[in-house]
């Protein structure tokens, strides 16, 4: 009878350990971040989605110019019955880089560094139209601005060739986005064959409707009372 009680406990002891075993081995060790996409549902300023793209523990993405993204809601798809930290669907700041931590059902880990990036000022470059005259003859206007916000609008005359005296340097905030009156804090003007210092202040506003193409327009003054001129200037 004892050998018999014996044997059946050795029995229950190898089957707890097969069970053991068994459930050790179904807990997932799977730790991924499979997808991690800005929705445009979910984040007022983008007008469409933004897909990151994930290589390896770093994941990248741009996001369009004028976006804060101090204030991004991140959809992030994980591997099942794994979980994330810190949490997805939430409002982020991405202005440094985040770091996500996937824990797999089996409590390993893996860690995810998140870089988002702001897309390049559409503005950025060499821009040229004409003829138009706004009142000093016939000009060909020439716009540089880089990414900083400097800038220099030249106005060629047309039969001279020479800059007309209204041509200016200055620099308008780099974040400033289209379609919203900016102020130019001119620096130079061109008088007398040179760029001479002159500290004014001017209006400017820019309008995209196709790559290549920008509306630029311009006043005299800030706050802008009328337009002195508006044109549509092409990149060189």
């Amino acid at each position: 009878m004892v050998r018999k009680y014996f044997f059946l406990a050795i029995l229950l002891i190898a089957g707890g350990l097969v069970l053991n075993s068994c459930t050790k081995e179904e807990l997932s060790s799977k730790k991924e971040i499979l997808s991690f996409v800005f929705e445009a549902s979910k984040n007022a300023e983008l007008e469409h989605n933004v897909i990151g793209t994930i290589n390896g523990t770093e994941i990248t993405a741009d996001v369009p110019f004028g976006t804060t993204i101090s204030n991004l809601i991140p959809n992030i798809e994980i591997s099942p019955r794994a979980s994330i930290s810190p949490n997805t669907g939430v409002v982020m700041d991405f202005s440094s880089p985040v770091t996500f931590t996937v824990t797999a059902e089996d409590g390993t880990t893996k860690q995810f560094s998140t870089i988002i990036s702001i897309e390049p000022a559409p503005y950025i470059g060499t821009w040229e139209g004409g003829p138009i005259d706004f009142g000093l003859g016939l000009m060909h206007v020439k716009v540089v601005i880089d990414e900083t916000g400097d800038l220099t609008m030249e106005l060629k005359e047309i039969l001279t060739q020479d800059l007309n005296n209204q041509s200016i340097k200055g620099a308008f905030d780099p974040l400033g986005e289209p379609n919203i009156e900016l102020m130019i804090n001119q620096t130079h003007r061109w008088v007398n064959s040179n760029w001479n210092p002159e500290v004014a202040l001017r209006t400017m506003m820019y309008q995209f409707d196709q790559t290549g193409k920008m509306r630029f327009f311009y006043c005299i003054c800030y706050p802008r009372q009328d337009w002195w001129f508006q044109i549509d200037l092409l990149k060189e």
